[in-house]
């Protein structure tokens, strides 16, 4: 790894030893683009880095591989994927689809969780006024994806919604700077609409509430890339 990157890396205190930890703080850094595409991620410094074996941190970059956020090439090692901007329309058309699946599987039991959470959100949206804290908006969007996410009861959907969310985010992050103060705006909107879906005990609404600020990520993400 270069050492700008470590720098980096060393912002975000290392899990130890848990193959799931590992996952997901290499997960967060390749989706917030602090580790950026093309970057070799080395299994003897992130063994070290994490005071483990290489084992479980092979684990983890297999589970990044089968996310499409890492290969492995013969002779050089595990890099972090390119991100396509070709191939977005398909990411973001299925998640669409994923969205609108969530009130066919509805976790009820969750929903009180999920609105104690998004209410504590809203608050801490609003000290983000007049601020450009790319990392604290995407925190807020990462604790609204697991808020949500919870709310679907059949196991394959909740894997399959996760793993497309973090696939768009990398790409919605890319481009993210170009519409920072319509984001704020577009995401205030979206949690209060989500708080009124969930007091109403509407599920299915979350679902839709989500489709369409996804379609609007979408558009946005389109004219920055001039993709039609």
């Amino acid at each position: 790894m270069n050492e700008s990157a470590t720098s980096e890396a060393a912002r975000t205190r290392a899990p130890r030893g848990q193959v799931t930890d590992i996952y997901r703080t290499l997960r967060d850094r390749i989706c917030l683009l602090r580790y950026p595409p093309g970057m070799l991620l080395g299994e003897h410094e992130l063994a070290e880095e994490f005071t483990v074996s290489r084992t479980p941190v092979r684990q983890a970059l297999q589970r990044l591989e089968y996310d499409g956020l890492t290969e492995t090439r013969n002779g050089v090692g595990t890099m972090v994927t390119g991100v396509d901007p070709n191939a977005f329309r398909d990411i973001y058309a299925f998640r669409l689809r994923l969205s609108e699946m969530m009130g066919e599987f509805p976790a009820e039991d969750e929903a009180p969780r999920a609105l104690s959470i998004i209410l504590l959100l809203q608050d801490r949206l609003g000290s983000l006024r007049g601020q450009r804290d790319m990392e604290a908006f995407w925190q807020l969007n990462h604790e609204l994806h697991h808020a949500t996410n919870r709310l679907i009861a059949n196991h394959a959907l909740r894997e399959t919604h996760e793993r497309y969310y973090f696939q768009a985010s990398r790409i919605w992050y890319s481009v993210i700077e170009a519409f920072f103060e319509e984001q704020l705006a577009d995401l205030a909107s979206e949690l209060n609409e989500i708080v009124g879906a969930l007091q109403a005990g509407d599920i299915r609404a979350v679902g839709y509430i989500q489709r369409n600020h996804i379609a609007f990520g979408l558009h946005r993400v389109a004219s920055v890339h001039n993709v039609d």
